[in-house]
């Protein structure tokens, strides 16, 4: 059933909800969809509804025809994702994937080997592209709950107040170290919600390792330092591997 966003959903069979010009061009012009049409909405926030749709001139509604619902098996998971800027494709490419294994959020970091300046560029731009490829990944893998994409930060302001942050340090592979391998790691993590640190194409700055390592040792230890093997990955396919392996830890936890 075609899927549709809205801000929130009647609560009884019968009402209805304008919804916005995003998805009345989707689902009017795109798939072609008529008054009558049956259509399943989601708020966003794990909640989800069949519908009707009713297209009125240049508008679109969506009269409830069943009362909310929700399924926990389809909401976000407890991984966060702090991701230097790549280029393009790419960076739009782990968004879309991350929804779809079911991340919680996305933070973007800009480094200092980051291409793309989103700051000098305009955050919101990029933020409003970021955010709609989410929704469209959102409603084609049937998960109902939004994957937010926080506003960039700094290299600096990405490691205040992290709990559980593990930094996925490629200069590791080298050393091939079987305990620091992101998967014999995760097998001794407690924490509730973990957030994963990947960095951008050739890796973070020596100024940018040395203050990760900083945060490696110590009494704090704030941050924890693995590997993803011996092979050499573009920050891309780090970033998904590196999720997929939390979503299985996630799983091994909860089942």
């Amino acid at each position: 059933m075609r899927r549709a966003l809205c801000d929130s959903i009647p609560t009884k069979a019968g009402q209805t909800i304008e919804l916005n010009e995003i998805e009345t061009r989707h689902l009017v012009s795109v798939l072609r969809l008529r008054t009558d049409d049956p259509i399943l909405l989601l708020d966003g926030k794990g909640f989800q509804a069949n519908a009707k749709l009713l297209v009125k001139e240049k508008r679109a509604y969506a009269e409830v025809t069943s009362p909310p619902t929700s399924n926990a098996k389809l909401n976000a998971l407890p991984i966060h994702l702090q991701m230097a800027i790549i280029k393009g494709d790419a960076m739009e490419w782990v968004i879309e994937k991350a929804v779809e294994l079911g991340v919680k959020s996305i933070t973007p970091i800009e480094t200092e080997f980051t291409v793309v300046k989103v700051q000098k560029k305009g955050a919101e731009a990029f933020l409003e592209r970021w955010q709609k490829i989410a929704d469209q990944a959102l409603k084609q893998c049937g998960r109902l709950e939004r994957m937010i994409i926080h506003s960039p930060l700094t290299f600096e302001e990405s490691l205040l107040n992290q709990k559980s942050l593990i930094w996925l340090d490629e200069s590791l592979a080298e050393t091939g170290e079987p305990d620091l391998h992101l998967a014999q790691v995760l097998k001794k993590n407690t924490a509730n919600e973990i957030t994963l640190l990947v960095g951008p194409e050739g890796g973070f700055s020596a100024s940018e390792k040395n203050r990760l390592l900083q945060l490696t040792s110590g009494a704090r230890q704030a941050i924890t330092r693995v590997h993803l093997g011996s092979i050499i990955l573009r920050a891309e396919t780090a970033a998904l591997l590196g999720v997929s392996l939390l979503v299985s830890h996630t799983y091994g936890k909860t089942n």
